[in-house]
């Protein structure tokens, strides 16, 4: 026999503690044991009438391997955008040096990109000089 499948929201906590200490196939005994966590709390938060503090909810989904950003319907607000060669090529060089030289070099990185800026606005500013003269 198969458990009915449910939608779980943010608030049904409960549910989605309760199936994992399952899936792992624990006790509430057994949870106890583990975590000092008694018994009677443990049904509380199981069956939605008490929520656990958050250190007791980050013991729980450490214990049954959960996350804590799936439970709570938590997703970045954007996606990081993927590196490109450069990007990786660049940061894989950068992680070479230790960190005195990994400052100096954002000075440096810095200096480089502000002067490129300027070139590129001059050379949009002024176009005609970019053609040599006859």
């Amino acid at each position: 026999m198969h458990k009915k499948e449910r939608i779980v929201y943010m608030t049904d906590i409960g549910f989605v503690l309760k199936n994992a200490r399952e899936n792992k196939e624990m006790t509430q005994q057994k949870v106890m044991e583990l975590t000092g966590i008694n018994r009677k709390s443990l049904s509380g938060y199981e069956n939605n009438v008490a929520e656990p503090d958050l250190s007791t909810f980050a013991t729980l989904i450490s214990l049954y391997g959960l996350s804590a950003d799936a439970i709570l319907n938590i997703s970045p607000a954007r996606p990081a955008p993927a590196l490109t060669r450069y990007d990786r090529q660049l940061l894989s060089l950068f992680k070479t040096l230790d960190e005195s030289h990994q400052k100096e070099l954002l000075v440096q990185i810095n200096a480089l990109v502000k002067y490129l800026q300027k070139d590129v606005q001059n050379k949009k500013e002024h176009p005609a000089s970019d053609t040599p003269s006859k």
